[in-house]
């Protein structure tokens, strides 16, 4: 017995998707029809009603054709090609992620009246060094309750959006659970970030890291957050 055909319209509106598009599938050889004997219309087996539905999900998923019209020409396994895509988003999602650090970090600079094509803004080997340092001596000095010296560190632009007693006050009320001053442990570079640094300090009860953010030689961001010794990076 025949296979029953349906309606290229019918497949649509049970697919969700349009005439069109099923027809550009078909000339890219990922889907296939039956042309009705009687009007020339494109109709489809359930056989066929499958594959599209598959190549629908994979193109969800955001498999490309070439990759599709692979896995169906060479049974490639499934999970690897959604696998190797994965991998690909990763990696563009990292890159995007650098480049709007990079865009945010200019648009810091410009607002800070420095020069985005200054040789300095380019070469950033001789930065890390300088904000190291910087990094240490603000934890060193936030350990000491020095936060004028902290406060001086910060960029103009920092310093009009929060004000030496507003800094005060968010320090002091951070470190009420802490607990007494144990020792400061270490100042590490963001493996992806080059302008972020944190600096871990163990109190009694808690940790505590300060995440610091830089423009050029100037602290354009701090961040003071807890940690269980348990969950140091």
């Amino acid at each position: 017995m025949q296979d029953r055909l349906t309606d290229i319209n019918t497949v649509c509106n049970l697919l969700g998707c349009t005439s069109r598009t099923l027809r550009f599938y078909e000339q890219k050889g990922i889907v296939q029809s039956t042309t009705s004997p009687y009007n020339s219309r494109r109709q489809y087996s359930c056989e066929q009603i499958e594959k599209i539905k598959e190549v629908l999900v994979l193109r969800s998923l955001g498999l490309p054709i070439a990759k599709i019209r692979e896995l169906q020409a060479n049974n490639c396994p499934l999970a690897e090609a959604i696998s190797a895509r994965k991998a690909e988003l990763i990696a563009l999602i990292e890159e995007k992620v650098k480049e709007y650090h990079l865009l945010s970090e200019a648009l810091m600079t410009l607002d800070d009246g420095g020069d985005i094509f200054a040789a300095e803004s380019l070469d950033r080997s001789h930065l890390t060094v300088t904000q190291m340092a910087i990094a240490e001596r603000f934890a060193d000095a936030f350990v000491q309750k020095r936060y004028d010296w902290c406060f001086a560190s910060f960029s103009d632009v920092m310093k009009q959006q929060l004000s030496l007693n507003a800094f005060r006050k968010k320090v002091a009320d951070t470190l009420k659970p802490l607990g007494n001053f144990l020792e400061k442990d270490k100042t590490v570079q963001d493996r992806e970030l080059h302008n972020i640094y944190y600096c871990y300090l163990k109190y009694e009860n808690l940790g505590l890291y300060i995440k610091i953010v830089f423009l050029q030689e100037k602290i354009h961001g701090v961040w003071l957050n807890y940690y269980p010794y348990s969950e140091e990076k």
